[in-house]
């Protein structure tokens, strides 16, 4: 879950949620499946996204995570997905900047044939700097199909509901419909990904109203190197951002603009245990000051699967 901060954090853990119903959903996967990550990772600006702050410094942290996803087909149409997941950033500096997040998920599904109808829920509570700061809690409903082993589309509506505890005039419900289409070749090897989404987002105080979308997209691609499997992926994503009432600091409407662009190199060191090296580049367009800005973040990554 790399720190454009708290939101971004959780968006990767409920993408990486939804990446495990997927996997589970167009190929053999085991019942349960445990995960252990450790490394370190550089930022050049720290920033706390929903607060719309940046420090302007650079920093490394620890970075260690564990995931438990696990899967039950109760019965030929019906399928059961759950999981559990702790992260945490610990800079050698800015401690002020410390993230911890805790998440839980439940996915239940009907395989309608050709249609699967499912509907999920996840939990996340985001600690910064060892106080609360972020709860979030979505729901959602989604349809998703699976043509000829090749292409599998995924459509969802998604309520959330978030709570600041160290500033209740962000408290917001966000509502967005998305659609997410996967492509695979090269009997599933490689596989590129095109998603899109549109939300509303209203919160207690106005000033903090935004309609947003977002657009993204990846490749994936697995190959055997010096006999070992090896996983590249590259990563693009575009957030636009109209805020529908004035912003006091600036005494206008604020619109926000973000770029993100990543690249990862996964490889195999056992059976069990991979090797990451990930590099990301955000530029984050602003009519508010403290929300432009541009950081790179790098990082070296072990994972261990069970």
């Amino acid at each position: 879950m790399n720190n454009y901060a708290v939101k971004k954090s959780i968006c990767i853990s409920l993408l990486a949620s939804f990446t495990t119903i997927v996997n589970y959903s167009i190929a053999a996967s085991p019942t349960t499946k445990f995960e252990l990550e450790t490394g370190a990772e550089y930022d050049s600006n720290l920033s706390v996204i929903e607060l719309d702050r940046n420090s302007s410094e650079g920093d490394w942290s620890t970075l260690a995570n564990a995931r438990l996803n696990s899967q039950w087909q109760a019965t030929d149409n019906i399928k059961l997905t759950g999981g559990l997941s702790y992260s945490s950033k610990t800079y050698h500096e800015y401690s002020e900047f410390d993230l911890a997040i805790k998440q839980v998920f439940v996915d239940a599904s009907y395989d309608f044939k050709p249609l699967t109808v499912g509907t999920s829920y996840h939990y996340a509570d985001a600690e910064l700097d060892d106080n609360d700061f972020l709860t979030l809690q979505q729901r959602s409903l989604y349809i998703s199909r699976l043509i000829n082993q090749k292409i599998f589309l995924r459509a969802a509506i998604n309520d959330q509901d978030k709570d600041f505890p160290i500033s209740s005039a962000r408290n917001a419900d966000n509502q967005s419909i998305a659609g997410d289409a996967f492509f695979f070749y090269n009997q599933g090897k490689t596989f590129f990904t095109l998603g899109i989404s549109s939300e509303t987002e209203n919160a207690v105080a106005n000033e903090f109203d935004y309609d947003g979308i977002n657009i993204r997209t990846n490749i994936h691609h697995q190959f055997l190197l010096w006999n070992k499997k090896n996983r590249l992926q590259f990563g693009l994503r575009y957030d636009q951002r109209d805020y529908s009432k004035e912003t006091p600091a600036i005494k206008a409407k604020r619109n926000d603009e973000r770029r993100i662009a990543t690249a990862e190199w996964q490889m195999e060191a056992t059976t069990w245990l991979n090797v990451a090296a990930k590099l990301e580049r955000g530029n984050y367009d602003s009519n508010l000051d403290s929300a432009n800005y541009a950081e790179t973040i790098s990082s070296l990554m072990l994972k261990a699967s069970f």
